[in-house]
């Protein structure tokens, strides 16, 4: 699991260090491998590297395509490419990777469906005050349970940062349902302890999601 954590930080290390042309000049020479209708909702370079991923062009042991692409569009940038030999070659970064403020510790065991949910205080390293999210876990354990691959996107539109998600990621490697259940939890700490209903149907319903099935559930209060 260190091996795809150390993956995930090298894209992500990746993503900070293309300049806008750059990206537009990645984009460009993906054209025949992303559908029109994909690179409309690519926003950053993280976006096009899932998109990579799913048509299996990109990978922790499968980075030639990535190199290639990074090769024909940075004019050479020998400090881009080292991100990725660094990786390939097992060389940390010059830079040490610090993770954001740690998300919150389930005080048991997380469980699932018709099983008794999780009970969490979550303390935000901003305020004084501990968040408890026991009122909000009807939508927690909804969302919870019906993402699914698009749950990195709704994330985002929501604004968690994929530095967040990928600390939350490394604290939960083998478990999805935990993922965005903490990084729902940071979501609402973030947000003053609200849960706010209409900005979560409208990241469900961004174009980048297009969960419309969930977003008129919870507008209908039907969870």
């Amino acid at each position: 699991m260190a091996a795809d954590f150390e993956y995930k930080q090298m894209l992500l290390k990746l993503d900070k260090s293309l300049k806008t042309e750059e990206f537009e000049s990645l984009m460009f020479l993906c054209k025949d491998d992303v559908r029109k209708r994909e690179r409309e909702n690519v926003k950053r370079p993280t976006d096009l590297w899932e998109i990579l991923e799913t048509r299996e062009k990109l990978g922790p042991t499968n980075l030639m395509f990535l190199k290639d692409l990074i090769r024909h569009s940075c004019n050479g940038r020998v400090d881009v490419m080292k991100i990725i030999e660094n990786f390939e070659n097992g060389i940390p970064d010059d830079q040490q990777f610090v993770p954001p403020r740690p998300v919150c510790q389930p005080s048991q065991q997380p469980v699932m469906g018709n099983r008794t949910p999780y009970q969490m205080n979550h303390l935000n390293p901003n305020t004084s005050n501990t968040v408890n999210v026991d009122k909000y876990m009807k939508e927690i354990n909804f969302l919870t349970k019906n993402l699914g691959k698009e749950w990195r996107f709704f994330m985002r539109t929501l604004g968690v940062t994929d530095g967040d998600m990928l600390s939350v990621e490394q604290d939960y490697p083998r478990s999805l349902r935990d993922q965005i259940y903490q990084c729902l939890v940071q979501w609402i700490s973030d947000n003053g302890g609200q849960f706010d209903r209409g900005k979560v149907i409208g990241a469900l319903r961004d174009s980048a999601v297009e969960r419309y099935d969930l977003a008129g559930r919870i507008e209908d209060h039907d969870i």
